[in-house]
């Protein structure tokens, strides 16, 4: 197990220094003025000080001799579902806009994979879309599709 986390938490690192590369082309500008990289530089940044937090941690452990299976006892049907769900939300959205098609989404995910009452699951479901509409839509001032309906 400890020689996994070394090897996974090295594998990390490479990544976070080759974008960070790209994300330099790229060019950083300033926290007044970013560029293109400038959030790559800085989530690459932060990987790289995960990784190697990781790799220190894991090389200073002792050898633990009962190491689990990797996929041992995952919900792998859980996971296939979420995804797929993911790839006809990235498909829908266009069609039906942001707003309707990330509700539908919430109650699909919150309903058939946590299985809470209806009204729970609506009421969430519409909290969550409204906030992550307001968060990115408002203030970030990000453009989503608008749909059929205008929304």
């Amino acid at each position: 197990m400890k020689s996994l986390d070394q090897t996974s938490s090295l594998f990390w690192l490479l990544v976070s220094v080759l974008v960070f590369v790209e994300a330099i082309r790229l060019g950083v500008g300033s926290v007044h003025s970013p560029d293109m990289g400038f959030m790559t530089f800085g989530a690459s940044g932060i990987l790289g000080i995960l990784s190697l937090y990781q790799f220190i941690r894991a090389s200073l452990r002792k050898e633990d001799g009962h190491a689990l299976p990797l996929f041992a006892g995952k919900f792998w049907k859980r996971v296939i579902f979420v995804i797929l769900a993911l790839v006809v939300y990235a498909r829908v959205m266009p069609l039906l806009g942001y707003l309707i098609s990330t509700f539908l989404l919430m109650m699909t995910l919150y309903g058939l994979l946590e299985r809470k009452k209806i009204w729970l699951v609506f009421t969430a479901s519409f909290v969550t879309t409204l906030f992550t509409y307001v968060v990115f839509s408002k203030w970030l001032s990000c453009q989503f599709p608008e749909g059929l309906f205008g929304f």
